[in-house]
């Protein structure tokens, strides 16, 4: 698959799982209504205060392995169509143990990662509320707009909220994810030297919160998407070697690099255009890795990585 191949699927898979993580951190909100964690609350249910985690867990992760099953089917059909393969069918199978493994695996991982943050988040926000001896409805609140954040960006938005309730002008102003919009709303108060509404302070926290929930979905989106879409590819290709529909000598794969600025590792600008034969792995800051994305290489060199890979039949 060329370079353009990959960059089309890629894209295409970014955009809906980064859709999918917004629309699931509104799934959860909404089965977590502020009155519903109140309650949870006064009845000392820490553990269970926010709820639905695993399911939304699992949903994500069902998306996930669908990427990972469109990019085994995307590749099965690159090799159909290749003339050297004229004489085979090749198809991806996406019932093998190998799939099924990767389905059950990626379940495994979501569940426990999402739920372990969803309880360092809780816990930080129920700490704070008692150190700021918050009422109830107050930590509810927090715990509520916590859905779908990292332990740092909740700390952002509950400190974004605090320093507009205070009138901590310089603290709220300018944030990298704040509304322009509220940036004016907020300046306006402080030249007019003035407290803003209640409806104000809740509007711009709102709208940091979702610029928050964008930003980690871009994220989430970006990462899930580079290592199922690759290792779809690869356990496509993987299937048609196993089957005879091609020898793994005859392949090789070519590391290409993408991104710029923050994105960009030196590691991987090394690599860009690097060939290796099929069975070969990249070296990558001492990893091994079959291609990018590869859990291999550990969250240093997957997190937020643009680069992808080209997998070629040789010429004969």
């Amino acid at each position: 698959m060329s370079e353009r191949d990959m960059a089309t699927l890629l894209d295409l898979v970014e955009r809906h799982l980064g859709g999918q993580w917004v629309d699931l951190v509104e799934w959860l909100r909404e089965r977590n209504a502020l009155e519903d964690i109140e309650q949870r609350l006064a009845r000392g249910d820490y553990r269970g205060v926010i709820q639905a985690v695993d399911d939304a867990a699992l949903k994500f992760a069902a998306e996930t392995h669908a990427a990972y099953v469109q990019s085994g089917q995307t590749a099965a059909q690159w090799l159909d169509d290749q003339p050297a393969l004229a004489d085979s069918l090749v198809r991806f199978d996406q019932t093998s143990p190998e799939v099924l493994r990767a389905a059950q695996q990626n379940q495994l991982e979501w569940v426990r990662d999402l739920t372990t943050e969803t309880r360092q988040v809780v816990n930080q926000v129920l700490v704070d509320g008692t150190q700021r001896s918050a009422n109830p409805r107050e930590i509810a609140r927090d715990l509520r707009d916590s859905i779908g954040l990292t332990p740092q960006q909740e700390q952002a938005v509950r400190s974004y909220r605090q320093a507009l309730e205070q009138q901590d002008w310089s603290n709220a102003l300018g944030r990298e994810l704040s509304s322009g919009h509220s940036d004016r709303t907020i300046a306006a108060a402080r030249d007019a030297d003035r407290a803003l509404t209640q409806n104000q302070i809740d509007l711009a926290v709102e709208r940091y919160r979702q610029a928050q929930v964008s930003a980690r979905a871009e994220a989430i989106a970006r990462t899930e998407t580079l290592r199922n879409v690759h290792a779809g590819v690869t356990a496509a290709f993987d299937q048609a070697i196993s089957r005879g529909d091609i020898d793994a000598d005859e392949l090789e794969k070519e590391w290409i690099h993408a991104g710029s600025g923050r994105y960009s590792r030196p590691d991987h600008v090394k690599l860009d255009g690097t060939t290796v034969g099929y069975r070969e792995t990249f070296e990558v800051g001492g990893a091994r890795m079959k291609y990018p994305g590869d859990p291999a290489g550990g969250p240093d060199q997957t997190v937020n990585c643009r680069c992808t890979f080209a997998t070629t039949i040789k010429a004969a």
